[in-house]
Formats: structure tokens, C-alpha cells, sequence
């Protein structure tokens, strides 16, 4: 500790200064002791007294001296002898710059604080929006399903105008005949007689589609099968290699009480299995505490959302009808008597009734979890 004590202090100046010092009070000493001697005389001063003053003048030049030897080299001591004024200037300016550092820093602080609480409010009123957000698009939602139910009943009703006004329409086109399908491998006598029993359930469609007042004229109808297109649609289902389905479509419209013939016209494509048998065509959640559709109205959106998901899956819809499938009125209303009796949220699930192929029709078991 006393070594590094030692290496903090500048011991040359100090010595110097002592050794001056020492120096100068001996020969001011000297000096004064001689002159008394003497008895000389300053300033007409008895020799005593100038002998004092002689030992003043050499104390005065001893200060002086030490003074001008620490100042000449040290920077402290000339700041401590010359520049303290503006030291305790610079000292005040600095205390000014701490405070005002201070000051700022407090309103930074409380500036923080009620940025702070601006964010919690801005997070707070951002989740509200996030709630009103999934609300609005609930209510979107049940508006869109809605609407898509108006258009539906609005295109029924167009439906049925038409019909109304052209009452004279026995048979329109593109309406399903009846369809069949043959596996991998069936052999040509096999799709033979595979179309002529599609045929002869054309026939029996036909006449349930044709209105009750030409009924007894019906049995005089030829129905044309276009025989070019039979045998290349025998040719392809031959060269397949996978099970592939016959459509028989009506051709054109027919009207009461013309010359009717009926054409009808093949479509065929691969039958792919879609939906095996017990497996889900469609599910779909409902709040039933918080909906205010009525059981009929959550049915046929769910119908409807069915139809379009099985469409989209791959199933080949009914040209005339759009339909994939037709679901029974007793097995709709048990599904709404069912659907009546709960309260809280459901899930309704469409389960398959057998195999579906691509051709349809779907046919389906409506069950409820809740």
C-alpha cells in the first residue's frame, strides 16, 4: 500500500522544492547575519531591522519561488492557482447539465408510462375488434347460408313458373333416364345385356315422367337408342381397365300431344368409389343456443353444403336437377324432429348408405353428436 501511495506522488518537484527552499533560507540567513554584521543600513533602518527585513524578502522570494516551481510543473496546480474561477464555472455548468439530464430522464419515464398504458388500452381494443370481427363473420356466415337458401327457393319457384307456363312440356332434355356400371374385365355379353337392362328402365322412367294425360298413348312412344354410339361406348368399357359407368339421358324437349319419339343419348367415364360405406360425406358444427335458423332451415343449408362438397369430391350431379342425391320427407322430418330437441351445440354428420361411386346417387344416414 505504501509502495503504491509512493508511485501516486511526484517526489522530483517535491525535492526540488525542498532543496530550493533550504538553499534560499541559508543564503537569505547568510545574507541578513552579514549585513547585520556590517550594520548596514536599508531604507535608513537600523541594521536590526534591516536584518529582519533582509530574512523577510528571502521568505518572500522562497514562496514565490515554490509557488513558480509547482505551477511551472503541474497543470493541477496552475488550474488550482489561476483557472479555479473557471473551474467553478465549468463545475456549476456540468451540475446544470445533471439536473436537466435528470429532469429529462423523469419526463421519459412518465412519457414510457403512458405509452405504456396506451399500448395495454390499443392491445385491449384490438382484441375487442378480434371479438367483433369473429362475430361479424358469424353473422356474415348465417346471412351468406341464408341468402344461398332465398336463391335456391327463388330458382325453384322460376322452376316452377317455367313450368307452369309451358304445361305442354312432357319430357325436357338432359333429364336423367336411368345409369348402371360395369366392373374391370365384364365381358361384351355382359355390358349387353348390363344396357339392355338400362333400356328397358328407361322405358318404365319415361313413362313415369311423361304427364298423366297422354298416359294411354304412352305405349305407342318409340324410344330410340342411337346404335353407332352403343357399340363404341361396348368398345370402350372393353378396353378399360377399371370399372366404368353408362348415363342415358333424354335428348331434347318433347311435347304433349306431337308426333313424339323419344332419343336418348349414352355418356360414360370412370367409376371411381368416392365414399365407402359408413364413412362421412360431410360434418358440420352448429351453435344451436346462438343460431336463430329454424331445424328445416340448418337442414337444408346443410343439405345444400352436402351437395356442394360431394360435387367437389368428384360425384357427377344430375344434369336437368343439380342433384348428387335425394334424401326421403320421413327420414327429413325424423332429422328435424331430432334437430328440434337440442339445445346446444351439434354436430351434424352425413354418413354414407353403401358404396358411392362417381356416378351417385348419394345416399346417406343423417346422425347428430352433441
Amino acid at each position: 500500500m505504501f509502495a503504491g501511495f509512493l508511485d501516486d506522488i511526484n517526489i522530483l518537484p517535491i525535492l526540488s522544492v525542498i532543496i530550493g527552499s533550504a538553499i534560499l533560507s541559508v543564503l537569505g540567513d547568510s545574507v541578513g547575519t552579514k549585513w547585520g554584521k556590517k550594520r548596514v543600513s536599508i531604507f535608513r533602518l537600523r541594521p536590526k531591522y534591516t536584518s529582519r527585513l533582509i530574512t523577510a524578502l528571502t521568505g518572500a522570494v522562497i514562496a514565490v519561488g515554490i509557488i513558480g516551481v509547482m505551477a511551472g510543473l503541474s497543470q493541477d496546480v496552475r488550474t488550482a492557482l489561476f483557472g479555479m474561477k473557471m473551474l467553478k464555472q465549468q463545475l456549476y455548468d456540468l451540475q446544470f447539465q445533471l439536473n436537466r439530464s435528470e429532469h429529462d430522464t423523469e419526463q421519459m419515464r412518465i412519457s414510457l408510462a403512458e405509452t405504456s398504458a396506451s399500448l395495454d388500452l390499443t392491445g385491449f381494443e384490438l382484441a375487442s375488434m378480434k371479438n367483433d370481427k369473429v362475430l361479424l363473420e358469424q353473422e356474415k356466415t348465417e346471412l351468406e347460408a341464408a341468402l344461398q337458401v332465398m336463391r335456391e327457393e327463388s330458382s325453384r319457384l322460376k322452376r316452377e313458373l317455367k313450368s307452369l307456363r309451358s304445361e305442354s312440356i312432357a319430357l325436357s332434355a338432359n333429364v336423367l333416364l336411368g345409369q348402371t356400371a360395369f366392373d374391370e374385365g365384364s365381358t361384351r355379353d355382359e355390358i349387353i345385356s348390363g344396357l339392355n337392362d338400362l333400356k328397358q328402365k328407361v322405358r318404365l322412367n319415361v313413362l313415369a315422367k311423361i304427364s298423366d294425360q297422354s298416359f294411354t298413348r304412352l305405349r305407342d312412344i318409340p324410344i330410340e337408342f342411337d346404335a353407332e354410339s352403343e357399340e363404341s361406348l361396348i368398345r370402350e368399357i372393353l378396353s378399360a381397365d377399371m370399372r366404368h359407368y353408362v348415363r342415358a339421358l333424354s335428348g331434347e324437349n318433347y311435347t304433349v300431344g306431337e308426333n313424339m319419339r323419344v332419343m336418348v343419348r349414352f355418356e360414360t367415364g370412370n367409376s371411381i368409389l368416392t365414399y365407402r360405406d359408413g364413412t362421412p360425406v360431410y360434418r358440420k358444427f352448429f351453435d344451436r343456443s346462438s343460431s336463430k335458423q329454424s331445424p328445416e332451415d340448418i337442414l337444408h343449408i346443410f343439405l345444400r353444403e352436402l351437395r356442394n362438397k360431394a360435387i367437389k369430391d368428384g360425384i357427377l350431379p344430375e344434369p336437368f336437377t343439380n342433384n348428387v342425391g335425394t334424401l326421403d320427407g320421413e327420414s327429413f322430418f325424423e332429422a328435424v324432429e331430432t334437430l328440434s330437441g337440442i339445445t346446444d351445440s351439434v354436430i351434424i354428420s352425413a354418413n354414407a348408405s353403401g358404396d358411392i361411386y362417381t356416378e351417385g346417387p348419394v345416399v346417406i344416414d343423417i346422425t347428430f353428436e352433441e
